[in-house]
Protein backbone atom coordinates (compact mmCIF):
# COMPACT_ATOMS: atom_id res chain seq x y z
CA UNK A 1 0.00 0.00 0.00
CA UNK A 2 1.31 3.46 -0.88
CA UNK A 3 2.27 5.55 2.12
CA UNK A 4 1.87 9.31 2.17
CA UNK A 5 4.34 11.47 4.09
CA UNK A 6 2.83 14.36 5.97
CA UNK A 7 5.26 16.97 7.34
CA UNK A 8 4.05 19.56 9.83
CA UNK A 9 6.51 21.97 11.48
CA UNK A 10 9.39 19.59 11.01
CA UNK A 11 7.52 16.58 12.39
CA UNK A 12 7.03 13.54 10.18
CA UNK A 13 3.81 11.50 10.28
CA UNK A 14 2.88 8.48 8.20
CA UNK A 15 -0.72 8.36 6.97
CA UNK A 16 -1.94 5.03 5.65
CA UNK A 17 -5.18 5.39 3.68
CA UNK A 18 -7.96 2.83 4.25
CA UNK A 19 -8.85 1.15 0.94
CA UNK A 20 -12.08 -0.38 2.23
CA UNK A 21 -13.46 1.98 4.84
CA UNK A 22 -16.71 0.69 6.31
CA UNK A 23 -16.09 -2.97 5.37
CA UNK A 24 -15.73 -5.48 8.19
CA UNK A 25 -15.22 -9.25 8.21
CA UNK A 26 -16.20 -10.20 11.74
CA UNK A 27 -18.62 -9.26 14.51
CA UNK A 28 -15.98 -8.39 17.11
CA UNK A 29 -14.39 -5.92 14.72
CA UNK A 30 -17.76 -4.48 13.67
CA UNK A 31 -19.11 -3.97 17.20
CA UNK A 32 -15.98 -2.04 18.18
CA UNK A 33 -17.20 0.80 15.93
CA UNK A 34 -20.82 0.06 14.93
CA UNK A 35 -21.54 3.46 13.39
CA UNK A 36 -18.74 2.96 10.84
CA UNK A 37 -19.99 -0.36 9.50
CA UNK A 38 -21.58 -0.26 6.04
CA UNK A 39 -20.60 -3.73 4.78
CA UNK A 40 -20.31 -6.85 6.94
CA UNK A 41 -19.21 -10.25 5.65
CA UNK A 42 -19.51 -13.35 7.86
CA UNK A 43 -18.32 -16.64 6.40
CA UNK A 44 -16.19 -19.64 7.35
CA UNK A 45 -14.55 -18.02 10.38
CA UNK A 46 -17.88 -18.22 12.25
CA UNK A 47 -18.84 -21.67 10.92
CA UNK A 48 -20.02 -23.05 14.32
CA UNK A 49 -22.35 -20.12 15.06
CA UNK A 50 -26.00 -21.08 15.70
CA UNK A 51 -27.41 -17.61 16.34
CA UNK A 52 -26.24 -14.17 15.25
CA UNK A 53 -25.38 -11.73 18.06
CA UNK A 54 -28.24 -9.77 19.61
CA UNK A 55 -26.36 -6.57 18.85
CA UNK A 56 -26.74 -6.97 15.09
CA UNK A 57 -29.52 -4.39 15.15
CA UNK A 58 -27.10 -1.74 16.45
CA UNK A 59 -25.32 -1.61 13.07
CA UNK A 60 -27.78 1.02 11.88
CA UNK A 61 -25.64 2.25 8.97
CA UNK A 62 -25.23 -1.24 7.51
CA UNK A 63 -26.02 -1.41 3.79
CA UNK A 64 -24.66 -4.86 2.83
CA UNK A 65 -24.79 -8.03 4.96
CA UNK A 66 -23.19 -11.18 3.53
CA UNK A 67 -23.47 -14.55 5.26
CA UNK A 68 -22.24 -17.80 3.72
CA UNK A 69 -21.43 -21.35 4.79
CA UNK A 70 -22.61 -20.98 8.41
CA UNK A 71 -24.04 -24.48 8.33
CA UNK A 72 -25.03 -24.50 12.01
CA UNK A 73 -26.90 -21.18 11.83
CA UNK A 74 -30.55 -21.70 12.79
CA UNK A 75 -32.12 -18.30 12.24
CA UNK A 76 -31.76 -14.59 11.67
CA UNK A 77 -32.65 -12.45 14.71
CA UNK A 78 -35.79 -10.34 14.79
CA UNK A 79 -33.78 -7.17 15.36
CA UNK A 80 -32.55 -7.44 11.77
CA UNK A 81 -35.58 -5.26 11.16
CA UNK A 82 -33.66 -2.36 12.77
CA UNK A 83 -31.25 -2.26 9.82
CA UNK A 84 -33.32 0.34 8.00
CA UNK A 85 -30.49 1.28 5.61
CA UNK A 86 -29.81 -2.31 4.50
CA UNK A 87 -29.85 -2.62 0.71
CA UNK A 88 -28.40 -6.11 0.20
CA UNK A 89 -28.95 -9.22 2.31
CA UNK A 90 -26.95 -12.11 0.88
CA UNK A 91 -27.07 -15.66 2.23
CA UNK A 92 -25.57 -17.33 -0.83
CA UNK A 93 -24.35 -20.89 -0.38
CA UNK A 94 -22.53 -22.21 -3.40
CA UNK A 95 -19.46 -24.47 -3.43
CA UNK A 96 -21.13 -27.28 -1.52
CA UNK A 97 -22.22 -25.29 1.54
CA UNK A 98 -25.69 -25.89 2.97
CA UNK A 99 -27.78 -23.79 5.34
CA UNK A 100 -31.21 -24.17 6.93
CA UNK A 101 -32.08 -20.73 8.24
CA UNK A 102 -35.39 -19.36 9.52
CA UNK A 103 -36.13 -15.85 8.24
CA UNK A 104 -38.11 -13.67 10.72
CA UNK A 105 -41.21 -11.66 9.84
CA UNK A 106 -39.26 -8.52 10.81
CA UNK A 107 -37.52 -8.73 7.44
CA UNK A 108 -40.54 -6.88 6.10
CA UNK A 109 -39.29 -3.75 7.91
CA UNK A 110 -36.29 -3.47 5.56
CA UNK A 111 -37.81 -0.83 3.31
CA UNK A 112 -34.48 -0.04 1.60
CA UNK A 113 -33.71 -3.67 0.67
CA UNK A 114 -33.06 -4.09 -3.05
CA UNK A 115 -31.28 -7.47 -3.16
CA UNK A 116 -32.27 -10.62 -1.25
CA UNK A 117 -30.11 -13.63 -2.14
CA UNK A 118 -31.15 -16.83 -0.36
CA UNK A 119 -29.45 -19.34 -2.68
CA UNK A 120 -29.21 -22.60 -0.73
CA UNK A 121 -30.08 -20.89 2.55
CA UNK A 122 -33.36 -22.65 3.33
CA UNK A 123 -32.63 -26.28 2.40
CA UNK A 124 -29.81 -28.30 3.96
CA UNK A 125 -30.72 -31.57 2.21
CA UNK A 126 -28.52 -33.21 -0.37
CA UNK A 127 -25.68 -35.71 -0.78
CA UNK A 128 -23.40 -35.71 2.24
CA UNK A 129 -25.87 -34.00 4.56
CA UNK A 130 -25.15 -34.88 8.18
CA UNK A 131 -28.80 -34.68 9.22
CA UNK A 132 -32.07 -34.39 7.30
CA UNK A 133 -33.82 -31.10 8.01
CA UNK A 134 -37.14 -29.74 6.73
CA UNK A 135 -36.99 -26.97 4.17
CA UNK A 136 -37.64 -23.59 5.80
CA UNK A 137 -40.43 -21.45 4.35
CA UNK A 138 -40.37 -17.76 3.54
CA UNK A 139 -42.19 -15.42 5.92
CA UNK A 140 -45.28 -13.63 4.64
CA UNK A 141 -43.49 -10.32 5.25
CA UNK A 142 -41.33 -10.92 2.15
CA UNK A 143 -44.21 -9.40 0.21
CA UNK A 144 -43.70 -6.10 2.06
CA UNK A 145 -40.28 -5.52 0.46
CA UNK A 146 -41.52 -2.95 -2.01
CA UNK A 147 -38.01 -1.77 -2.97
CA UNK A 148 -36.79 -5.29 -3.81
CA UNK A 149 -35.33 -5.61 -7.31
CA UNK A 150 -33.49 -8.95 -7.13
CA UNK A 151 -34.62 -12.15 -5.40
CA UNK A 152 -32.63 -15.38 -5.62
CA UNK A 153 -34.38 -18.49 -4.27
CA UNK A 154 -32.21 -21.02 -6.06
CA UNK A 155 -31.40 -24.47 -4.62
CA UNK A 156 -34.01 -24.40 -1.87
CA UNK A 157 -36.10 -27.48 -2.63
CA UNK A 158 -39.06 -25.36 -3.72
CA UNK A 159 -41.95 -27.09 -5.46
CA UNK A 160 -43.79 -23.86 -6.23
CA UNK A 161 -43.03 -20.15 -6.46
CA UNK A 162 -43.92 -18.58 -3.08
CA UNK A 163 -47.11 -16.52 -3.34
CA UNK A 164 -45.39 -13.55 -1.65
CA UNK A 165 -43.46 -12.94 -4.87
CA UNK A 166 -46.67 -11.63 -6.47
CA UNK A 167 -46.46 -8.50 -4.28
CA UNK A 168 -42.93 -7.53 -5.36
CA UNK A 169 -43.89 -4.94 -7.96
CA UNK A 170 -40.36 -3.58 -8.51
CA UNK A 171 -38.75 -6.99 -9.01
CA UNK A 172 -36.37 -7.09 -12.00
CA UNK A 173 -34.45 -10.34 -11.44
CA UNK A 174 -35.92 -13.60 -10.13
CA UNK A 175 -33.71 -16.68 -9.65
CA UNK A 176 -35.35 -20.09 -9.19
CA UNK A 177 -32.59 -22.44 -10.36
CA UNK A 178 -32.08 -25.95 -8.95
CA UNK A 179 -35.52 -26.40 -7.42
CA UNK A 180 -38.42 -28.72 -8.20
CA UNK A 181 -40.77 -26.17 -9.75
CA UNK A 182 -42.61 -27.67 -12.71
CA UNK A 183 -45.07 -24.87 -13.38
CA UNK A 184 -44.83 -21.11 -12.96
CA UNK A 185 -47.90 -19.26 -11.63
CA UNK A 186 -49.67 -16.75 -13.85
CA UNK A 187 -48.87 -13.87 -11.47
CA UNK A 188 -45.27 -13.87 -12.76
CA UNK A 189 -46.66 -12.14 -15.84
CA UNK A 190 -47.97 -9.32 -13.64
CA UNK A 191 -44.46 -8.35 -12.48
CA UNK A 192 -44.18 -5.51 -14.98
CA UNK A 193 -40.55 -4.68 -14.19
CA UNK A 194 -39.23 -8.25 -14.47
CA UNK A 195 -36.35 -8.45 -16.95
CA UNK A 196 -34.51 -11.62 -15.92
CA UNK A 197 -35.99 -14.98 -14.95
CA UNK A 198 -33.87 -18.07 -14.37
CA UNK A 199 -35.45 -21.53 -13.96
CA UNK A 200 -32.51 -23.79 -14.82
CA UNK A 201 -32.44 -27.38 -13.56
CA UNK A 202 -36.02 -27.72 -12.38
CA UNK A 203 -36.87 -30.93 -14.22
CA UNK A 204 -39.03 -29.22 -16.84
CA UNK A 205 -41.03 -26.03 -16.30
CA UNK A 206 -44.38 -25.05 -17.80
CA UNK A 207 -44.58 -21.33 -18.54
CA UNK A 208 -47.85 -19.35 -18.19
CA UNK A 209 -49.14 -17.42 -21.19
CA UNK A 210 -49.20 -14.30 -19.00
CA UNK A 211 -45.44 -13.95 -19.58
CA UNK A 212 -46.30 -12.58 -23.01
CA UNK A 213 -47.36 -9.39 -21.18
CA UNK A 214 -43.73 -8.65 -20.28
CA UNK A 215 -41.39 -6.77 -22.60
CA UNK A 216 -37.62 -7.15 -22.55
CA UNK A 217 -37.71 -10.37 -20.52
CA UNK A 218 -34.87 -12.91 -20.73
CA UNK A 219 -35.49 -16.45 -19.48
CA UNK A 220 -32.73 -18.98 -18.76
CA UNK A 221 -33.98 -22.58 -19.05
CA UNK A 222 -30.84 -24.72 -19.22
CA UNK A 223 -30.95 -28.36 -18.05
CA UNK A 224 -34.72 -28.81 -18.28
CA UNK A 225 -34.75 -31.78 -20.71
CA UNK A 226 -36.05 -29.63 -23.58
CA UNK A 227 -35.86 -31.00 -27.10
CA UNK A 228 -35.16 -28.73 -30.06
CA UNK A 229 -38.86 -28.97 -30.88
CA UNK A 230 -39.77 -27.85 -27.36
CA UNK A 231 -37.44 -24.89 -27.67
CA UNK A 232 -38.94 -23.88 -31.00
CA UNK A 233 -42.47 -24.04 -29.60
CA UNK A 234 -41.53 -21.81 -26.67
CA UNK A 235 -39.89 -19.25 -28.94
CA UNK A 236 -43.05 -19.23 -31.07
CA UNK A 237 -45.38 -18.82 -28.08
CA UNK A 238 -43.39 -15.92 -26.67
CA UNK A 239 -41.86 -13.95 -29.58
CA UNK A 240 -41.10 -10.98 -27.31
CA UNK A 241 -39.00 -13.02 -24.89
CA UNK A 242 -35.31 -13.86 -25.27
CA UNK A 243 -34.62 -17.46 -24.29
CA UNK A 244 -31.37 -19.09 -23.27
CA UNK A 245 -31.45 -22.89 -23.45
CA UNK A 246 -27.73 -23.25 -22.76
CA UNK A 247 -26.90 -26.08 -20.39
CA UNK A 248 -24.68 -25.65 -17.35
CA UNK A 249 -24.12 -29.41 -17.03
CA UNK A 250 -23.88 -32.22 -19.55
CA UNK A 251 -26.14 -34.64 -17.70
CA UNK A 252 -29.44 -36.48 -18.17
CA UNK A 253 -31.40 -33.21 -17.87
CA UNK A 254 -29.39 -31.36 -20.52
CA UNK A 255 -31.45 -29.71 -23.25
CA UNK A 256 -31.03 -31.02 -26.76
CA UNK A 257 -28.47 -29.01 -28.72
CA UNK A 258 -28.14 -28.44 -32.42
CA UNK A 259 -25.66 -30.75 -34.16
CA UNK A 260 -22.16 -29.32 -34.34
CA UNK A 261 -22.65 -26.94 -31.44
Amino acid sequence: MMKKMLVVFGLCFIAVPHAHAGTFNGFEQAFSNPAAVTTLSITHSERAMKHLPDRLGTLTNLKVLKIACLEELEDLPGDIGNLIKLEKLILHNGNGCRMNVSIPEEIGLLKSLKVLDLYGALDARGPGSRKPLPVKTLPNAIGQLQSLEKLNLGRNGLKAVPSQVAQLSKLKDLGLDYNEIHELPSFIGDLKNLRKLSVRSNGGVKLPQSLANLSGLRISMGNNSLTLKDQKILAGRFPGITFSFENEWDDATANEERPGK
